[in-house]
């Protein structure tokens, strides 16, 4: 069976379990790791949660 990952948006490494974001003004959503996630979603009125991605 084919393993899927997904690439974080901000650290550029792969994964196999992936947080769907907003958190900039563009309203782009993204997909981003644990640690990127705890980092932007701090303090941040643009973040927006939109579900877990796993493998």
């Amino acid at each position: 069976m084919k393993q899927r990952i997904k690439y974080c948006k901000i650290c550029k490494k792969d994964f196999s379990t992936m947080y769907r974001i907003q958190y900039e003004t563009k309203k782009e959503w993204v997909f981003v790791c644990k640690d990127c996630l705890l980092k932007v979603k701090k303090d941040n009125p643009q973040y927006r949660y939109g579900g877990t991605w796993k493998a």
